[in-house]
């Protein structure tokens, strides 16, 4: 397998081929994502008659709990590599979703929520986002972007695709066929094709040097250098703040997903259209390589998050008074799609270039704990806006108020210096 790496790293950059492979990451995270799980919903509600509440309250506990917990999966990734974590990930993800063709109760669809939180959204997410920055750094965000359009693939295809498993075969047998796809069609590749590092390979980075023995010792005593240590990194405000920052998409993003449907009801949008209109809001991302070099490559991160959470902000208005039919609807998709597609970037880039790579699994980890617990804060206050209020209206009015606080700490952060975090 090595040598198969090595021969295409002669005709071109292996760092290319992670790309790829990260990319099939994100897209095969699908059955651990919202956008996934949110079709099933209506099937659990008919089948089983549990309220909005109950199934948004499990829904936000388990991956509230999985968030909590993803940080010892960033740490396994620092000490066993992403290439093996990806692999068990995988074939621990392809049991769940078989473990999930069984569920007959609140109390199974909890641990089946729980699971796929864990390994889907979290761990198979985690991976590829601190895998691809271990191989570029001059084109960082552009091969940041690139895999992105897995996820973008994914989310444009995969709700409609489970509508229509449900609709012809049954939920239960949805959830199967997922579990055989991802055990046969995609832990081959993993096993094929990815490595951890350019270094495993004795090569450097993006191959700007020809890879002596001398050139990677001095990549790897650079990585050394520039690397905060997890315990380093929570010791900066940078941490914190962007961590807050990350909330936003991922709870306003789970939020709207989970209830999407009912959501578009409300609003005269049928379930069929609602089944396509949802996965729109990727699609920005199909153009995201480009703007990377136009934008997030050429100025400050800071401002990209502030505009970006701008953006979001007027977004949440246009959904809370604007949208009213099926063209409305697609309008607000797109456009709050663009401003998380370009915030999404922006972060992935931030993290590698304020806190280096070698623990960047571990700081990934920690970070993602803000994400999970966005997630998983979204789909309950909707919820329950939901069967008070019999709309959503009031919880859109709170997340823009947030928003807004997220955005002037956008503006507060800076690259850390770790000799000063050291001196404290």
């Amino acid at each position: 397998m090595k040598e198969l790496a090595i021969k295409i790293n002669k005709k071109l950059y292996y760092g290319w081929m992670i790309v790829l492979m990260s990319g099939l990451a994100f897209f095969f995270s699908a059955p651990g994502q919202t956008y996934s799980i949110s079709v099933f919903i209506n099937a659990y509600n008919q089948e089983f008659g549990y309220s909005s509440t109950l199934i948004s309250s499990g829904y936000s506990i388990a991956t509230m709990i999985s968030g909590l917990l993803i940080i010892f999966m960033g740490k396994a990734i620092d000490r066993f590599g992403q290439r093996k974590m990806l692999i068990i990930v995988v074939i621990m993800l392809s049991i769940t979703a078989f473990f999930n063709s069984f569920v007959s109760n609140i109390g199974m669809i909890f641990v089946g929520f729980f699971f796929l939180r864990y390994f889907g959204q979290g761990s198979m997410t985690l991976i590829p986002n601190s895998l691809v920055p271990q191989w570029f750094e001059k084109k960082r965000a552009f091969a940041i972007s690139l895999s992105g359009i897995g996820n973008l693939i994914a989310t444009l295809s995969i709700p409609a695709f489970n509508y229509w498993m449900i609709t012809h075969y049954g939920w239960v047998h949805a959830w199967r066929v997922w579990s055989l796809v991802l055990l046969i069609g995609f832990v081959p590749l993993v096993i094929l094709f990815v490595f951890n590092k350019p270094e495993d390979l004795g090569i450097t980075m993006e191959n700007l040097t020809a890879g002596t023995d001398e050139e990677i010792k001095a990549s790897l005593l650079k990585m050394e250098a520039e690397s905060f240590t997890l315990k380093q990194a929570v010791r900066t405000k940078e941490f914190w703040f962007v961590g807050l920052i990350s909330t936003i998409p991922s709870m306003f993003t789970t939020g709207i997903t989970f209830h999407f449907f009912r959501m578009m009801e409300l609003r005269n949008v049928t379930n069929e259209q609602s089944a396509l209109i949802i996965g729109l809001v990727a699609f920005p991302a199909f153009f995201m390589p480009f703007i990377a070099r136009l934008v997030i490559d050429k100025y400050p991160t800071k401002y990209t998050l502030f505009v970006t959470l701008i953006l979001m902000i007027v977004s949440m208005g246009w959904l809370a008074w604007a949208v009213s039919n099926a063209v409305t609807a697609i309008s607000f998709i797109l456009f709050y799609g663009s401003a998380v597609a370009v915030q999404g970037v922006a972060l992935n880039v931030l993290w590698p270039n304020y806190f280096g790579r070698k623990y960047l699994g571990s700081i990934r980890g920690a970070a993602t704990v803000f994400m999970v617990l966005g997630s998983a804060l979204g789909p309950l206050p909707f919820g329950i806006d939901y069967d008070i209020s019999g709309g959503y209206n009031n919880v859109l009015i709170i997340m823009m108020i947030y928003t807004g606080i997220t955005a002037i700490l956008a503006l507060l952060i800076k690259p850390p210096v770790k000799t000063e975090i050291e001196t404290y």
